[in-house]
């Protein structure tokens, strides 16, 4: 009974703080559209209405350059790869034991299997061993073009 009843305290918590918000927001749209009113000379809706675009307006640009300041640099191979060879560094004892991929240039990039298929019992119109759906002469059985 405790718990359902601090959780329906929590909801209306968060229910009074966005109707809260909501109406410091609308009443900042409204004193910002009396100014623009008496500034440029429209109707009050006429200007609440510009103040509420501008304000929405605005928070969208703060949002982009705030997600430009904190996301992370762009990859650039003289910083990141000198971090990525300290890591591995540290892990050198242990040996992959995963054979190299099977990678085939005539076939696109996506239809690459992800780990190392055995392909050498496969019939023609056997479903392909990578998982694709297809058949292995229409996938990863396509002849070579020379």
């Amino acid at each position: 009974m405790r718990i359902a009843l601090v959780i329906l305290l929590f909801v209306l918590g968060i229910f009074a703080a966005l109707a809260l918000g909501g109406g410091l927001l609308a009443l900042l749209a409204y004193g910002v559209g009396w100014l623009l009113n008496r500034v440029i000379q429209v109707e009050p809706f006429q200007a609440t209405v510009l103040a509420l675009g501008s304000m929405l307006a605005f928070g969208i640009l703060a949002e982009r350059i705030w997600r430009v300041i904190v996301s992370p640099p762009p990859f650039s191979p003289g910083s990141y790869d000198d971090e990525y060879d300290d890591y591995n560094d540290e892990y050198d004892d242990e040996e992959d034991d995963e054979p190299p991929v099977f990678v085939n240039p005539a076939i696109p990039r996506w239809r690459q299997p992800l780990k190392q298929v055995d392909f050498s019992n496969t019939k023609p119109d056997d479903r392909c061993p990578c998982g694709s759906g297809r058949k292995y002469k229409n996938c990863h059985g396509v002849k070579q073009s020379k």
